[in-house]
């Protein structure tokens, strides 16, 4: 029996269709580019350091060895030499110091994205396909071409060191940066790409449909201009409210009400029968004409409600949780959301447990009811937080705290999100 493995192809966000990075995706996250002025100063603490870690050297072994090469002394004394065992421990001391330097910067440079310059200048160095850690050769590499510029003395590292100002994508990526594929970025005024929950937050919302915009409904308030036609008119009444039926401005008005079938009574005939108390007839007979009328308007009504088939009852819609797996929960009454949310402390709240394949919900992570103006989410102490997205814009709440969201708007939920929408009124 031959089993046959399938091999997933990770998908990378942010290529275009020739599979380059696309400097657009990289700038809705919220990365930015590390600015020059930084980057030298990083540079400049990393060379810094390792200046320093040479002073053992310059300071014990390079004054005997000066003597050597000017021919104080011979060879001979200079073995000899009282100065020598120690000139010997100073520079195995810088030596094995700048070894260890080298290979720690190079394994935070390719594992953290980081140097001690670039830790200190707030600057991370990512792949700038994946917009992950770099990885280890890809640094090397990257240091490879820096050292193999001072094959022209002055000239060539001078040109590497300039050449991020040379990139055509305004990103700030030199050659080195280029044939190692780094880019680095600010993280004190963009997005950390390194925080890794902040960063999934920043591709869902990238990747999410935008919100539909809201359609402008006719207003059904009545005109203030008493010969304008309202926009709209009602059609049928239900107990949920009236149905506006929308009426075009070339509508012609309503018809006025029919008259009555009966012919109405002639105050001025009395019958033979009562020709005695014609007076006392003719008084009322006004009267009866008079709510005729109002027996015709009636009659529209009387032909609606008796019209076949069962009567229909509205319910009025409300706000949902559009759910990123696509699942939408109604909110029409206090919920609570998270992995097995316990509803005890809670009186009137209905447990929704949420499938939580990223592991970051907590057990009663939060608490959302409907309020005026939209819902309210409160955060019930999770470990991971809420927060509120508008638009494209997250704020996390403290822990325990609340805030008003409203259709459009978006809430995170340890990694899962979750859009504000609205549901349409149902007829039942």
């Amino acid at each position: 029996m031959i089993w046959e493995i399938e091999h997933e192809t990770r998908v990378v966000d942010g290529l275009d269709a020739q599979g380059r990075p696309d400097p657009a995706y990289a700038a809705a996250l919220g990365l930015v580019p590390a600015p020059f002025g930084r980057r030298a100063l990083a540079f400049a603490i990393d060379i810094a350091i390792w200046l320093i870690l040479q002073l053992p050297l310059w300071l014990g072994a390079v004054p005997l060895l000066l003597k050597l090469a000017t021919g104080a002394i011979s060879p001979y004394g200079f073995v000899n030499h009282p100065d020598f065992v120690l000139a010997v421990i100073m520079a195995a001391v810088s030596v094995a110091l700048s070894l260890v330097y080298v290979v720690v910067q190079w394994m935070l440079h390719g594992l953290k994205g980081i140097t001690i310059g670039k830790a200190i200048t707030g600057i991370r160095s990512v792949n700038v396909m994946t917009l992950e850690r770099p990885g280890v050769w890809a640094v090397l590499l990257r240091y490879i071409i820096v050292a193999a510029s001072g094959i022209l003395p002055a000239v060539g590292p001078a040109l590497v060191l300039l050449s991020p100002t040379f990139d055509l994508e305004r990103r700030g990526r030199g050659w080195h940066d280029r044939i190692g594929k780094v880019w680095l970025v600010d993280v004190r005024h963009g997005l950390n790409p390194y925080d890794d929950k902040r960063m999934r937050v920043a591709r869902k919302t990238v990747k999410a449909e935008p919100a539909p915009e809201r359609v402008e409904l006719p207003s059904l308030a009545t005109p203030r201009d008493p010969v304008a036609q309202p926009e709209y008119r009602p059609g049928s009444r239900i107990s949920a409210g009236v149905v506006g039926v929308p009426r075009s401005p070339e509508a012609p008005a309503m018809p006025a009400p029919a008259a009555p079938a009966s012919a109405p009574v002639n105050p001025a005939t009395p019958s033979p029968a009562a020709t005695p108390a014609a007076p006392a007839v003719a008084t009322p007979a006004p009267a009866v004409a008079t709510s005729a009328p109002a027996v015709a308007t009636s009659a529209p009504a009387v032909a609606v409600s008796e019209a076949p088939g069962p009567r229909r009852r509205g319910r009025m819609g409300g706000l949902a949780l559009r759910l990123d797996t696509g699942e939408t929960i109604p909110v029409t009454a206090p919920i609570l959301l998270g992995r097995d949310p316990d509803a005890a402390a809670h009186p009137g709240a209905r447990a929704v447990p949420l499938t939580d394949t990223t592991r970051t919900l907590s057990k009663t992570h939060a608490l959302v009811q409907p309020v005026a103006g939209g819902l309210e989410i409160i955060d019930r102490r999770s470990t991971n937080g809420c927060g509120v997205i508008r638009g494209g814009i997250e704020t996390e709440l403290a822990s325990g705290g609340s805030a008003t969201v409203a259709e459009g708007d978006a809430i995170r939920l340890g990694d899962r999100t979750a859009d504000v929408v609205q549901i349409a009124p149902l007829q039942t």
